[in-house]
């Protein structure tokens, strides 16, 4: 009899905090799952690791091989799944016991083809991310970064087995998925709860890795928004738009009032892509240089057309108090609370 669920676990040089990983993965409260888990090549002891924990629970396969890489290791692991459903989980996060059974009730209730979870950061950073809730907001996100992190993500196996991840979108391999679901027709929900805790490590890739990603982002982001933004836009708002949406780019004043008139635009078209656009004004104005008094009633307006959630609240303070007193001011006061 086929699994409901089939999780995919990639492991490479994991053996130290797999443990923790297989045992949550053991204690989920829905139990009809496989999970298909393939030792990248690891030199360590992360083989023996999984061999133990699958004599003890006969629902993991272990496969070891060779090194080939994260994304034809997750291709691989897809190709040997049974379930109707596939899960993500990495080999250093811990997912909380009900996290498959909530996402499986989400997906049946609103039909949706792919679900996305909040998640807890723990090591080297703390606090909350949450996804967006509905189709509409996932997708409108999506023109920023992924809405949700990749190792929370449960979605229909036959949407992974026609699409697969790309070997080219190297190092932002979750991300060129999404948007190619999305550009498919599927849909999406999020549970804004923390079901995952995410281990955040100087040695993972979303760490060491950056530049890669941020310019393998850039080609996604362009694709995807010449796909979803409004028909009538010319491609060049279209072009211009995904670069001022770059999490890496700097900003002048200008720049920032362009784009979140552009964000308003949006959210005023269709107010159900409201959500994914109440934080990215904010980190938008974070990353802009010449901040003044001239951004505080834009900042205002802002602040109750896309009010940034309650975890975005510390930041919300400090950008305001940016505004009220300028970059100028702003700075002199940070150096000297630094000497205090």
């Amino acid at each position: 009899m086929m699994p409901v669920i089939s999780i995919i676990l990639p492991c490479y040089n994991a053996a130290s905090l797999l443990p923790e990983t297989l045992d949550s993965i053991s204690k989920q409260t829905l139990n009809d799952f496989e999970c298909i888990a393939i030792d990248d090549g690891s030199t360590d002891a992360t083989r023996a690791v999984l061999d133990a924990h699958a004599a003890k629970d006969p629902r993991f396969t272990v496969i070891s091989r060779e090194n080939r890489g994260l994304i034809a290791t997750l291709n691989e692991a897809i190709a040997r799944s049974h379930g109707g459903w596939i899960a993500r989980m990495d080999a250093d996060d811990i997912a909380h016991p009900e996290r498959l059974a909530r996402q499986v009730a989400a997906l049946e209730a609103s039909g949706a083809d792919v679900c996305g979870v909040g998640i807890r950061f723990f090591g080297e950073r703390d606090g909350v991310w949450l996804p967006p809730e509905t189709d509409a907001a996932i997708k409108a996100a999506l023109l920023f970064n992924p809405p949700f992190a990749h190792p929370g993500v449960m979605a229909r196996a036959a949407l992974f087995a026609q699409h697969g991840y790309d070997s080219r979108a190297q190092h932002a391999e979750d991300y060129a998925l999404w948007c190619a679901f999305a550009k498919a027709g599927a849909t999406f929900v999020g549970i804004a709860e923390p079901l995952l805790d995410y281990r955040v490590h100087p040695g993972q890739i979303t760490q060491t890795r950056r530049a890669e990603m941020a310019a393998t982002g850039a080609t996604i982001r362009a694709d995807y928004a010449r796909h979803a933004l409004p028909a009538d836009w010319p491609e060049a708002d279209k072009a211009g738009f995904a670069e001022l949406a770059a999490p890496d780019r700097a900003l002048d004043r200008s720049d920032w009032f362009t784009f979140t008139a552009q964000l308003v635009t949006l959210a005023q078209r269709d107010p159900a892509t409201r959500p994914a656009f109440c934080t990215v004004w904010l980190d938008a104005l974070v990353r802009t240089h010449g901040v003044d008094w001239r951004c505080k009633k834009r900042f205002s307006l802002l602040s109750q057309q896309l009010p940034p959630p309650a975890e975005e609240r510390g930041k919300w303070q400090r950008q305001r108090a940016r505004v009220l007193a300028g970059d100028a001011v702003y700075g002199l006061i940070k150096k000297l609370r630094g000497r205090a």
